[in-house]
């Protein structure tokens, strides 16, 4: 099974995980399958609404009686399947970036990105090559954009980075020129880091 952001604001992830996963189910397929047996994958849409990925996880489990899940291209998708999966026992690995979909560790879930603590780690030892020590954090009011904020902040006083400014954006939101223009109003902002993914 798999619950993907095909379409929405995060159908950048989306639309290619589904086709990955279906290149991959045909490979396999062509291949014997496994264990001799073909696999069937079954792809639900949840264009980036939690409420939709937790509708369509239930289904997968009741319905459709799957046996493994990947997807939750969100971090918020993922978080709202989590029980269900884990409540059925059925292997979950997300393909999303937030720390706390592994944290703490859950016996049936798994992702495969790196975390957005790493993510930020990487971020500011790029930042300090540069010696950009001054920042500002604009930050998605998404689920993942708000995880990665709060890991960025933790990381940052062990990365000797100051986080001198904080914006937010919606995820629909396009145009974050008021953003841009508090932040560029504060004078010892060297780097803007974006902990987030909007359009």
């Amino acid at each position: 099974g798999a619950v993907l952001s095909i379409t929405g604001p995060a159908s950048f992830l989306g639309d290619p995980e589904k086709k990955t996963l279906e290149m991959y189910v045909e490979d396999i397929n062509a291949t014997g399958g496994v264990n001799g047996q073909k696999l069937q994958l079954i792809v639900y849409d949840d264009g980036a609404k939690a409420s939709e990925a937790l509708t369509f996880a239930k289904r997968l489990v009741d319905e459709d009686k799957i046996v493994a899940m990947v997807g939750g291209s969100t971090t918020g998708s993922t978080l709202a399947m989590i029980p269900v999966f884990e409540e059925a026992q059925i292997p979950f690995i997300s393909l999303a970036g937030a720390i706390q979909i592994i944290q703490p560790v859950r016996k049936w879930v798994f992702k495969t990105p790196h975390t957005d603590t790493m993510a930020c780690e990487k971020i500011f030892g790029d930042l300090n090559r540069r010696n950009l020590k001054t920042i500002a954090i604009i930050s998605g009011a998404d689920a993942f954009g708000k995880s990665m904020r709060d890991q960025c902040v933790a990381v940052a006083p062990k990365a000797g980075i100051t986080i001198a400014h904080e914006e937010t954006y919606g995820p629909s939101d396009t145009d974050m020129t008021p953003q841009l223009t508090n932040i560029k109003g504060n004078a010892g902002v060297q780097a803007v880091v974006n902990t987030g993914f909007g359009q």
